[in-house]
């Protein structure tokens, strides 16, 4: 249960690791239809101030295909998935559940692409059924099924779904050692749940000094 996350992926431009959920450790990832890579929105960013610019053509950052239109995009998405591409299933359930590229908001939709994802080893997908379960959105809630998705997820790294366990175990001293590693894994939310620990005589002063330490190795790449 307390066991270290695997070691994060590279963004394939810049070579930064990236969270396992995109928005944890305040770096947001993008998901590109056309080659399935997951890229660091920084990255993504600046190719796209140099298309602003008239200084690069409109295209993919990694595999440089033309950006698509919203009707062409939803047909890459429909080619990753039939190569049981993951992140193509969490990522146009996600366009379901905002409805983005024309799509009709359809939160059941979602799930049932959230399903698949976890099936094929999204992670993120993995945590999308975990908030559906636990908060009944888009499915009957069952707190039970929550937990069990949440702790999926936290054991494989998810650093959002780490902290909320954390938050619900009543053992203060058990939640501590959740907040711990997912503060280690650079979700700053976390440092000030130790933060309050070590005040309250939880961790010790040479734990939050490493977890503290940690922390900032992240935020500060």
């Amino acid at each position: 249960m307390f066991k270290e996350p695997p070691p994060k992926e590279d963004c394939q431009i810049c070579f930064q690791p990236m969270p396992f959920s995109s928005g944890m450790c305040r770096v947001r990832t993008t998901y590109m239809p056309c080659c399935g890579m997951t890229l660091c929105e920084g990255c993504v960013f600046a190719v796209q101030a140099e298309m602003d610019e008239g200084n690069t053509k409109r295209w993919c950052p990694f595999c440089r295909i033309p950006i698509p239109s919203a009707k062409e995009a939803l047909q890459r998405y429909k080619i990753r998935m039939e190569l049981n591409d993951a992140e193509a299933f969490y990522n146009l359930g996600l366009h379901y559940r905002d409805g983005k590229f024309g799509l009709t908001k359809n939160i059941k939709k979602a799930f049932e692409l959230w399903e698949r994802a976890t099936e094929l080893g999204s992670l993120e997908g993995c945590f999308c059924l975990a908030r559906s379960y636990y908060m009944g959105v888009g499915v009957k809630k069952d707190a039970k099924l929550g937990i069990y998705y949440m702790t999926k997820a936290a054991l494989r790294g998810v650093e959002y779904a780490r902290h909320n366990l954390g938050l619900m175990v009543v053992d203060k001293r058990l939640a501590m050692k959740h907040f711990m590693i997912s503060a280690r894994a650079g979700y700053c939310d976390s440092l000030k749940e130790v933060g309050e620990g070590y005040k309250a005589g939880l961790v010790t002063k040479e734990e939050y000094a490493n977890v503290l330490r940690a922390t900032n190795a992240h935020v500060m790449r």
